[in-house]
């Protein structure tokens, strides 16, 4: 395979190589994008999609990209083929399971947000609590018993807090003339399938999207290495960490959340897509060039100045999906929540899998292997 590797200078050090993955990726978003129908697009596809996220981050961070299921010796392309594999297999069993098991084998928009929650608790299973409680264990066991919990917990309590009865804003504004319209409720669409649909505390645009930005905090922290939570030692060991960043993104959600949907009126669903942008870039600066160009300098800054770039690429990108949604989709049929779901789906849904699983398990190949980033300077 040394024969289909580029050896151009360019193909080694970022922006260059970060450049050419978002090519190769965004351009497979859209891509796969346009196979589908709206219906199939936000239903079976999109459940799919994000059943693959959970192993895919399991892979990629909480077993170090391939010590588990273990690759080493095997060369590109057949590790990234190996893991990618192994990955969509994982998936698809997860899918199947959601798919028959809490919806009757159809895909619901309840089964499609508990699919989210799950991706959500499994970011701060890994990164927030390091795998805890099963870090002590072996590399394998600790990554499925995390995986099995995320699954579980978030079970109960999308039951317990998440209330499907009703779209609340159906018009996609907060100040709506329409009043909350039925959703699981009788009268409503899928009121058939009320029976197993989840009626808890909170309305689910509401639930989710506070969530959703407890992962934006989660990924802002992750970005300035822990800043300034790695100034206090006691802080940094587990559960202690993961502990204490729960309860500060929880904080600075509600906090988010309360600016945004109560005081400046933002619809729910609305207010999550403007995280998923930012949350976009950010993931981009992440994954495809590898911090570049902050980490050439000392955290905090580093971090910030990815997160400014990232606001930049999450408008940019806005743009590029919505008009690729509105052409193949119609504008007719982009209405909201559709509108939202599409536009999640094709940032976040498609495109960080994408990154992940091409910079992570196939190493941007066929360009060379990936060079150490050079150390961030000493704040000191």
């Amino acid at each position: 395979m040394n024969e289909l590797t580029p050896a151009e200078r360019w193909t080694i050090p970022q922006p260059w190589r970060g450049f050419f993955g978002v090519v190769v990726t965004v351009g497979y978003t859209f891509l796969l994008t346009t196979i589908f129908s709206m219906k199939t697009f936000n239903g079976h596809f999109t459940l799919l999609i994000l059943s693959f996220i959970p192993i895919l981050v399991m892979v990629a961070l909480g077993w170090q990209q391939g010590t588990y299921p273990s690759t080493e010796g095997i060369k590109q392309p057949w590790r990234g083929i190996l893991l990618t594999i192994f990955v969509a297999i994982i998936g698809v069993m997860a899918s199947y399971v959601i798919l028959n098991f809490m919806s009757r084998g159809a895909a619901q928009p309840f089964t499609n947000i508990y699919a989210i929650t799950v991706v959500i608790t499994t970011f701060f299973l890994v990164i927030a609590f390091g795998l805890w409680p099963f870090n002590k264990l072996s590399l394998g066991a600790s990554g499925w018993l995390t995986l099995l919990l995320a699954y579980v917990l978030m079970f109960f309590l999308n039951k317990l807090l998440f209330n499907f009865d009703l779209l609340s804003f159906p018009t996609g504004e907060y100040l709506s003339s329409v009043q909350a319209v039925p959703f699981y409720a009788p009268g409503g669409p899928l009121a058939p399938f009320a029976d197993i649909a989840p009626s808890g505390f909170f309305r689910w645009e509401c639930a989710i999207t506070f969530y959703f930005w407890m992962l934006i905090f989660l990924f802002s922290f992750a970005a300035l290495d822990m800043w300034p939570l790695n100034k206090f030692p006691g802080i940094m060991k587990q559960p202690v960490l993961g502990i204490v960043l729960v309860i500060t993104c929880g904080v600075l959600s509600g906090i988010a959340y309360g600016i945004g949907v109560n005081t400046l009126k933002i619809e729910p669903l609305n207010f999550m897509l403007y995280g998923i942008c930012f949350l976009y870039g950010l993931l981009m600066m992440m994954t495809m060039f590898q911090m570049w160009p902050g980490r050439a300098l000392s955290n905090p800054l580093s971090g910030f100045v990815n997160m400014l770039i990232a606001i930049v690429i999450g408008i940019a990108a806005y743009n590029a999906y919505i008009a690729i949604a509105v052409w193949h989709f119609g504008d007719s049929v982009m209405t909201y929540p559709n509108n939202i779901f599409v536009l999640a789906t094709m940032m976040l849904g498609l495109s960080f899998p994408a990154w992940a699983c091409y910079g992570d398990l196939w190493d941007f190949w066929p360009l060379p292997p990936t060079p150490a980033p050079p150390d961030a300077p000493n704040p000191e």
